[in-house]
């Protein structure tokens, strides 16, 4: 005598067969996809950077431009204060400085500098009152803005002069 029948064989092939057919089925996509977090090396989610802004912790702030030409960018933070309806930002690569400072409206839009100076290691100043920032973001929830600039400025002292263009500065404090 038996002591499984063979409807318990029957019963327990068609478990089989059912959890078979239901346990890793096309959509099934757990697996396959993974779920956006800060810490998947990807822009996406609303984030201003790669795994930074949005729903992430703020981007560092970064400056980048061309200088007659050759680009430049900043390294280590961005320096920023505001006064009254004044903006000082300023940021340095390895050889030289970048500095803005607009005087009006902290809106969205193209807005005349009140003067820029580019600075070398090698002493020589360049400065201006001509130039151009437009704001394309104020992030008042992290005090962060964003834009670009650019201006044409002279050596103080001397005759020649320095173009700046192409200009970002991104995630800077307010």
């Amino acid at each position: 005598m038996h002591s499984i029948s063979y409807r318990s064989y029957f019963n327990l092939f068609l478990l089989i067969i059912f959890l078979g057919f239901t346990a890793c089925g096309k959509t099934d996509t757990a697996i396959s996809k993974p779920v956006p977090d800060c810490f998947d090396n990807i822009q996406n989610q609303g984030e201003k950077g790669v795994d930074c802004g949005g729903p992430c912790v703020p981007c560092p702030g970064k400056m980048t431009a061309k200088v007659d030409g050759q680009a430049w960018e900043s390294v280590g933070s961005i320096t920023s204060s505001v006064s009254n309806n004044s903006i000082f930002i300023s940021g340095s690569s390895t050889n030289s400085t970048i500095s803005i400072i607009y005087n009006g409206p902290f809106a969205v839009g193209t807005f005349n500098l009140q003067s820029a100076l580019y600075s070398n290691l090698s002493g020589s100043q360049y400065s201006t009152t001509q130039g151009t920032v437009t704001f394309s973001e104020w992030d008042t929830q992290y005090d962060l803005v964003y834009g670009t600039f650019e201006f044409a400025a002279f050596q103080i002292g001397g005759t020649d002069t320095v173009l700046v263009t192409n200009g970002t500065f991104q995630a800077v404090s307010f």
